[in-house]
């Protein structure tokens, strides 16, 4: 399961990558477009800092300028990857137990945790081809289909 996870953060990057590399091809992309993919990296930075304890230092919906979005992205990335393959394989199920931007605490196992953050990041990805579709001859197909068949 693990190495199926790490391979589902392989996806992840893609789909990101290829939907901030739409946005740059626009060239006045809607400010919601731009602030929505500036959501999906700063909600991994604050799930990755839940996840490893630290203290979030953006908010839910930082400004992220378009030229720090790829970098931003593979940061993300990296540190998720890093820290997953030094998760035990046991370690999927482990509680974790975090406090939401407005304070509430929750417990859930990791492994939902990771499965929220992959299906939160889709969500919000077909968001913003939704709406930079209407200014690009061809949208990014981020489906997972597409980053499997190679």
């Amino acid at each position: 399961m693990k190495s199926y996870l790490i391979r589902l953060l392989d996806y992840e990057q893609w789909a990101n990558q290829a939907v901030i590399d739409a946005l740059v091809r626009v060239e006045n992309p809607p400010e919601r477009a731009v602030r929505v993919m500036g959501h999906i990296l700063s909600a991994q930075q604050i799930w990755l800092s839940r996840l490893t304890g630290e203290v979030s230092k953006v908010a839910v919906w930082e400004d992220i300028p378009m030229a720090r979005m790829s970098e931003t992205s593979n940061r993300n990335s990296q540190r998720l990857k890093t820290f997953l393959e030094a998760e035990p394989a046991e370690g999927l199920s482990r509680i974790i137990s975090y406090k939401t931007t407005s304070g509430q605490p929750f417990t859930n196992p990791l492994i939902d945790i990771l499965m929220h953050m992959s299906h939160h990041a889709a969500y919000h990805r077909g968001q913003v081809v939704q709406l930079i579709r209407p200014q690009l001859a061809d949208v990014p197909m981020t489906d997972f289909i597409f980053w499997a068949r190679g």
